[in-house]
């Protein structure tokens, strides 16, 4: 099986030169392997792409499929896929919209964000249980480092 090659027309590597290759594969291991566990940790059955786009849709309100679709750097049809999972199992719906009748407006539903909440309670839960083997000044480092770890999501965060 060939190798996959990243193509250099749609990832600029030039950033990635300027800083310290082994420091910044650390941080991006670390980063999607907590996640990882994070999301293993958490109740539910949605895929992370439905628990995104989910999480988007509750957190922006009513929203487009174009406006998903940027919201998590997909393709409408990506999005509209996922959508349609997501009222399935109930926790979305839509809506027309109020000043555009061509255009569907994608909300969640109350059934939906209880089980949002439950979601984020379990993954709350187990990072909780993970920062109490820490000692203090671990977490205090971890909580000043949040600021630039939003930063560095930038408007995605």
């Amino acid at each position: 099986m060939p190798s996959p090659v990243l193509d250099p027309d749609h990832v600029d590597l030039s950033d990635a030169a300027t800083h310290d290759a082994e420091g910044l594969d650390r941080l991006r291991l670390v980063l999607l392997r907590l996640s990882r566990r994070i999301r293993a940790n958490s109740v539910g059955e949605l895929t992370p792409s439905q628990l995104a786009v989910f999480a988007s849709v509750a957190k922006h309100g009513p929203c487009t499929i174009g406006r998903i679709a940027e919201l998590e750097h997909v393709q409408p049809p990506s999005a509209s896929k996922i959508v349609a999972a997501l009222e399935e199992r109930g926790l979305v719906d839509r809506h027309a919209h109020p000043d555009d009748r061509r255009c569907t407006l994608i909300a969640s539903t109350a059934a939906g964000r209880t089980y949002l909440d439950q979601v984020r309670a379990a993954g709350r839960s187990w990072l909780a249980s993970r920062l109490a083997t820490l000692d203090d000044d671990d977490v205090t480092t971890l909580e000043g480092a949040l600021p630039a770890l939003e930063r560095l999501l930038g408007g995605d965060g």
